[in-house]
């Protein structure tokens, strides 16, 4: 697993599973699954939409190989709310990588969680490398993860 800087070339990721977070404008969102797979606006934001309206994770695979997290855990989370904030993170990684070994099949994945310019909390960084190092490593050839 390689943790590095966002680059400013998104093409290298054209073929791995993106895993990001479910805000469409300028967010990650829209640059992998607008710009990288040509899906529009209005999927874009009803995936989002559904995602955040249900609080877990979800995929547009088979259509895109793009995976979105809810955004509460980035825009939301309060002072004091941080441990269960990360537990349920956790837990919806886990889920994701069930996804991922029972229908979606990834064996490269990006994990691209900005939702601004700003690094990512560090709290689901930590979190992102203890779970794919638990729960992943026989399910992923190669991962990388943004900072």
């Amino acid at each position: 697993m390689r943790v590095q800087d966002q680059g400013a070339s998104f093409d290298r990721w054209a073929d791995w599973h993106i895993l990001t977070v479910a805000e469409v404008g300028f967010s990650m969102l829209t640059v992998y699954g607008g710009h990288h797979h040509g899906l529009g606006d209005e999927l874009l934001e009803r995936f989002a939409g559904e995602v955040n309206e249900r609080d877990e994770g979800g995929t547009l695979h088979p259509r895109a190989p793009i995976s979105a997290l809810p955004r509460r855990f980035f825009r939301d989370v309060g002072a004091g709310d941080e441990e269960a904030a990360v537990a349920d993170f956790e837990r919806q990684l886990v889920a994701f990588l069930g996804a991922s070994r029972d229908a979606i099949r990834a064996r490269r994945l990006l994990v691209d969680l900005h939702v601004s310019a700003d690094p990512v909390p560090p709290r689901y960084l930590e979190a992102t490398v203890a779970v794919l190092r638990r729960e992943g490593a026989d399910l992923l050839d190669e991962v990388v993860l943004l900072r």
